[in-house]
């Protein structure tokens, strides 16, 4: 917050209140998808992915030097996860839980078994139900 610090506190407040509204906003995947490339950079997207996933392989108790070298991100960006996610534990219990939904929901619509009738083969096809389709 230091590069911030000419900001007036109301000023701060309007901005959370603002980015609160943003992430209400979304109705479905699509929404989010619009509302992430609108107000995020591609640079912005990779660093706030990169965050979770670091989280998600802290919890999985991988050491900081496993994942400097899968993720080739510095120490103090592991750091910073690791208090964030300390001070903050429900956010990243959030984001599991609700990526654990999206996904059984996906695979369960997105790919149905068919059975060919001249063989009786089984096969898997996809539905073209996507991620993006999971209701809030």
């Amino acid at each position: 917050m230091r590069r911030y610090s000419f900001l007036e506190k109301e000023a701060i407040f309007e901005v959370f209140n603002k980015l609160r509204s943003v992430f209400l906003a979304a109705k479905d995947g699509s929404d989010v998808d619009q509302i992430i490339k609108g107000i995020l950079t591609s640079d912005e997207r990779i660093k706030i992915g990169r965050r979770i996933i670091i989280a998600k392989l802290l919890d999985e108790d991988l050491t900081y030097d496993e994942i400097r070298k899968i993720l080739k991100v510095g120490k103090q960006t592991i750091l910073q996860v690791q208090k964030l996610k300390s001070r903050f534990p429900k956010c990243f219990d959030m984001i599991n839980q609700r990526e654990e939904k999206v996904e059984n929901e996906y695979y369960s619509k997105a790919y149905i078994e068919k059975v060919n009738s001249l063989n009786w083969k089984k096969y898997v096809k996809f539905t073209g139900f996507r991620r993006k389709d999971v209701k809030r």
